[in-house]
């Protein structure tokens, strides 16, 4: 046999060796304290073993007992834990790496809860981090990600003479800008005292606004409580009922208007209408001549001196009739007399 052979053979049993006192090291300690199952289930145990620790707070307070599959194909993870260590029911496990060589572990972060779980109970509140497989995949996709971005901006960009012509030309976009605005100093300052003003205006229009919003405001709530008009039509039964009680009426009306009615030859008769039609001709032929002064009446209406004479023959009239009656009594008296002698 070779020395290597011999050096191989020697290690592989002192490994042996310090796994075992390992094992039963951890098999003495579970004996000698006490413990209670406490149950616990995993989308995935992937690295966790039967016998990995149970961790509260970087202190080992159990190990794994069992581990088995559920027929969701959840993993059902059954735990030893010391006695004398209590868990809250709202506490969480989850499965994490200790060490450079990656053993699996369950650690518990502890809830609040005054409630904690009974021996042979569950903890339901349970999460897997992500796996270094997973890590990895997610770190190869980000890397090409990059790849593809640095690809766009080298598209993008182009080559070395290409970013220099951008810089330069950012650089006399700057100067231009300066430049422009040190010549254009005043306007600008004027435009942003016009904007100002604008904003000066706004803020006051936003005040009148306020107080529109508010009188509406007002408006609606007196219309709400009854009051006015408006708020008496929306409000008051009473209106309603009256308003309901003048539609029926007009409607029955309206329904009572058959085409033997004055109303139905109004609205359906041709020849009436058409009377109506030649009468009203008519009489806007007669006004039009009265306007323009024809015939007699429209002469008594626009002739100044006409009236004038007829005015004076009137004032004449009233004259001798007041001259008939201060003569009528002296005449009777004669008449008299001449009878009696």
């Amino acid at each position: 046999m070779s020395n290597e052979a011999k050096v191989g053979i020697f290690i592989v049993a002192i490994v042996a060796v310090f796994a075992a006192l390992s094992f039963t090291i951890g098999e003495l300690d579970l004996k000698r304290r006490g413990t209670y199952p406490v149950s616990m289930v995993f989308s995935t145990v992937e690295g966790l073993n039967k016998g990995s620790q149970l961790v509260l707070a970087g202190v080992q307070v159990g190990s794994v007992e069992d581990i088995t599959l559920n027929a969701d194909y959840s993993a059902l993870v059954r735990t030893q834990v010391y006695e004398d260590v209590r868990i809250p029911i709202d506490s969480q496990a989850s499965i994490a790496t200790r060490g450079v060589l990656g053993d699996k572990i369950i650690v518990i972060q502890p809830g609040n809860s005054d409630n904690m779980i009974e021996p042979g109970g569950n903890l339901a509140r349970t999460s897997v981090p992500p796996s270094l497989d997973d890590l990895l995949v997610q770190l190869g996709e980000l890397a090409g990600n990059l790849t593809e971005l640095s690809f766009s901006l080298n598209a993008t960009l182009g080559d070395e003479e290409t970013l220099w012509a951008i810089l330069t030309n950012l650089r006399n976009l700057t100067e231009e800008s300066s430049s422009l605005v040190a010549e254009n100093r005043e306007e600008i300052s004027g435009i942003i005292t016009g904007l100002r003003r604008i904003t000066d205006i706004l803020a006051d229009a936003s005040g009148s606004f306020t107080s529109a919003t508010e009188e509406f405001g007002e408006i609606v709530s007196t219309i709400n409580a009854g009051e006015g008009t408006i708020g008496r039509l929306v409000r008051d039964d009473a209106l309603y009922v009256s308003l309901v009680g003048f539609l029926d009426s007009l409607q029955h009306i309206t329904s009572g208007i058959d085409e033997e009615s004055t109303i139905s030859m109004l609205m359906n008769d041709p020849a009436l209408y058409g009377n109506l039609l030649a009468i009203s001709e008519n009489i806007r032929i007669i006004t039009d001549e009265l306007a323009e002064g024809r015939g007699t009446l429209g002469m008594l209406l626009t002739d100044e001196e006409l009236y004038a004479n007829l005015q004076e023959a009137v004032r004449s009239a009233n004259l001798a009739a007041q001259g008939i009656e201060e003569q009528m009594p002296v005449t009777v008296l004669g008449t008299i007399l001449g009878l009696i002698w």
